[in-house]
């Protein structure tokens, strides 16, 4: 078996985990009877961001690696999303985007430098430990803040919801 290479970690498993986003906001409009204003105002607590922000952020995190180490031709996109329908597009803009991106265009960038500007601080990494060590664990954690807020605010969903 040939071994994992960046883009197969990375990715497939983000198309896919936001396609579980999708469907965890459409079990939050069904829960909601369409009444999804409330939940797109929630937060886990008050110092952090609301919903809204969580999926933007899945959304930029996903596409960093696409342009970082897949090539991908950087897009800025507003984060001005406050609607279900608007957060629905997101995820389908950002599915789409991942899509282009060819299977082997990481190829070889396991050890090549990743840097880039934060917050005003240069950040250096190299390809393997930009994805591995930071721009997955930051997608995920946006991920599993959406999935809390969402569970938090009553939506009945569960680990399998999450899994799958």
């Amino acid at each position: 078996m040939a071994p994992l290479s960046l883009y197969d970690v990375s990715i497939p498993n983000i198309i896919r985990h936001l396609k579980t986003t999708k469907a965890l906001l459409d079990k939050a409009d069904a829960h909601t009877s369409g009444n999804v204003a409330p939940l797109c105002e929630a937060r886990l607590i008050a110092d952090m961001y609301p919903l809204p922000y969580q999926i933007q952020r899945m959304s930029d995190s996903a596409k960093g690696i696409a342009v970082r180490l897949g090539g991908a031709e950087s897009e800025a996109w507003a984060d001005d999303e406050k609607t279900f329908p608007e957060l629905h597009a997101r995820l389908d803009k950002t599915i789409a985007f991942l899509e282009k991106v060819d299977k082997h265009s990481m190829d070889g960038k396991e050890d090549a430098d990743c840097t880039f500007v934060m917050g005003g601080t240069e950040r250096k990494f190299t390809g393997s430990s930009y994805l591995l060590g930071f721009a997955m664990p930051n997608f995920y954690f946006h991920f599993v803040t959406t999935y809390d807020i969402l569970r938090k605010e009553g939506v009945p969903i569960g680990k399998k919801d999450f899994l799958y």
